[in-house]
């Protein structure tokens, strides 16, 4: 059962913007036929760009959507799924994303795609079972128009259409992302009886798990545009584990590092 399904009705009424199923997949039953995300309408990404929302705005060292690539893609799963924004010293924005410690991969690939993306280093500060990766610029607000008070299961999160038309063309870094960020690769074993005796087995599976149902169905939409099937496990999870889906996810995924 969804935690909370996105109102067709609600989301009509808001600036133009068109509705894709949740998730196109060659079965119709991989998800719940009511389950719908806003995706903003398809333009060429080179006529798109960010609002400037630094104070004071300054457009001339603000990001230009053309100029985007996966990186960005990779990171705005990572922040969608462990990153927030809140203020710094100056009028500064401090990026600021949460990870397992022994992750160190992970880790490596989030400060480079911060590094490329803002061209200026991140920073790690150790927490107790975590580091935090942060990042102070004034423009992070401009690549993150999501942020608001309060968590992102409690009020509403969408992709503006410049951030819509990078996932499209970059898919596989924002699933990575998310799954980075909260999702895994386990191993189901499965135990029942054949023939009156005992067969076990195992295979892999992904799980992506957030509290914030348009969040679960922006992963299922991505996953849809690179034929991967999902489809709601629980109340907060998503999973994956389809033979072939777990094979494309596996990649550019893996086991986390």
């Amino acid at each position: 059962m969804i935690e909370r399904q996105v109102d067709r009705r609600s989301i009509l009424g808001r600036r133009a913007a068109v509705l894709e199923s949740v998730y196109r997949a060659v079965s119709n039953t991989a998800v719940r036929k009511d389950m719908w995300v806003q995706i903003p309408p398809a333009a060429p990404i080179s006529t798109l760009r960010p609002d400037c929302r630094a104070d004071p705005p300054d457009v001339a060292a603000c990001i230009d959507a053309s100029g985007l690539g996966p990186e960005y893609s990779y990171l705005l799963g990572i922040y969608l799924g462990d990153g927030m924004l809140t203020r710094a010293p100056r009028r500064v924005w401090r990026l600021r994303i949460s990870m397992d410690a022994k992750y160190r991969e992970i880790i490596s690939r989030c400060k480079n795609a911060i590094a490329e993306v803002a061209v200026r280093q991140a920073g790690e500060i150790q927490r107790t079972g975590c580091v935090e990766i942060y990042s102070n610029w004034k423009h992070w607000i401009c690549l993150f128009p999501q942020h608001a008070a309060g968590a992102k299961y409690k009020r509403h999160v969408a992709l503006e259409p410049w951030q819509s038309q990078l996932v499209r063309q970059h898919p596989r870094p924002f699933i990575a992302g998310l799954i980075h960020s909260d999702g895994c690769r386990a191993m189901n074993k499965v135990r029942h009886l054949r023939n009156d005796q005992v067969v076990r087995y195992e295979y892999p599976r992904y799980f992506f798990s957030n509290r914030s149902a348009e969040i679960r169905a922006l992963f299922m939409w991505a996953c849809g545009l690179i034929g991967v099937q999902s489809r709601q496990n629980n109340a907060w999870n998503i999973s994956v584990a389809k033979r072939a889906s777990v094979e494309i996810l596996d990649s550019f995924i893996g086991p986390k590092r």
